[in-house]
């Protein structure tokens, strides 16, 4: 039997009728929220809540807000050629309805000088924001006691009398002195209340992360992070046990090996001007 040869265009088009199809793009990692209401989306360029098929938390939508917040003035004349401004946002866990997250932001838009904050912040998707209270969460005595007890706070002591006798966390805060490193513990109660993430469990124990600010606008743009462990609350131990074993949400441990997003915005003043 004579062989058939095949021309080099009839192979090359059967290797492409062959070719395996493209794979589909990535779908976000979604999840119910048990005992609520509560859809997350994840994927590597957003993190979404909805209720009722609504947005009720979202980075991404952040950035009209981001760019009106910088739209100009018709009544303010200023040069604003050499302004410039950026804010980003790092998701570090999400336990149960609470999102948390390090946000950022720097720039210059006139002033004596530039400006730089970064803060972690705790975001309960079921409630408006700035609703989150770690101390509605955890015994304000527990809070109390783990402050007191770790290494870096306790070299902020400047009054060792009303460190040992504070009985709140605030007084406790009022016990301690910025440092050469420029802690804003003066500030500190609402980073103890919502400037937080949950590391990883330990135990009958959860690994929380307290990020404080700077204290003075000549260190700006300074965040310093304490980790302080807390005896789980009853109420707490379902949606930390599903969020550490990654049923639903995840542990700052694994937020990189979950691919937990990162978002940034950028925008410039040179450019603003451009149709």
């Amino acid at each position: 039997m004579a062989r058939m040869l095949l021309s080099p265009v009839v192979m090359m088009m059967a290797l492409l009728t062959a070719a395996p199809a493209p794979a589909p793009k990535s779908q976000p990692l979604t999840w119910m929220v048990t005992g609520t209401d509560v859809t997350f989306e994840m994927s590597s360029k957003d993190l979404r809540a909805l209720r009722g098929g609504k947005e009720v938390f979202g980075l991404q939508s952040r950035k009209k807000d981001f760019l009106a917040d910088l739209a100009p003035d018709p009544e303010d004349t200023r040069d604003r050629s050499d302004w410039d401004a950026s804010q980003s946002f790092n998701v570090l866990s999400v336990v149960g309805p609470w999102a948390s997250y390090e946000e950022s932001s720097s720039g210059y838009t006139g002033g004596a000088h530039p400006y730089a904050h970064s803060a972690y912040v705790t975001w309960d998707v079921t409630k408006d924001k700035g609703a989150f209270n770690l101390l509605d969460v955890f015994p304000e005595k527990d809070v109390l006691a783990a402050l007191k007890a770790d290494g870096f706070v306790k070299k902020h002591i400047d009054d060792a009398k009303a460190f040992n006798a504070a009985k709140t966390v605030e007084a406790l805060l009022e016990s301690l002195q910025p440092g050469d490193d420029c802690v804003g513990f003066q500030y500190g109660i609402d980073s103890v209340k919502r400037s937080v993430a949950f590391h990883h469990v330990e135990g009958d124990k959860v690994a929380v992360r307290i990020a404080f600010s700077y204290d003075n606008e000549s260190c700006r743009g300074n965040m310093f992070v304490v980790g302080v462990l807390l005896p789980i609350p009853a109420s707490l131990k379902p949606a930390l046990e599903r969020a550490n074993t990654r049923q639903e949400g995840f542990l700052m441990k694994d937020a990189k090996a979950v691919k937990a997003p990162s978002v940034s915005f950028e925008w410039e003043g040179s450019k603003s001007k451009k149709p």
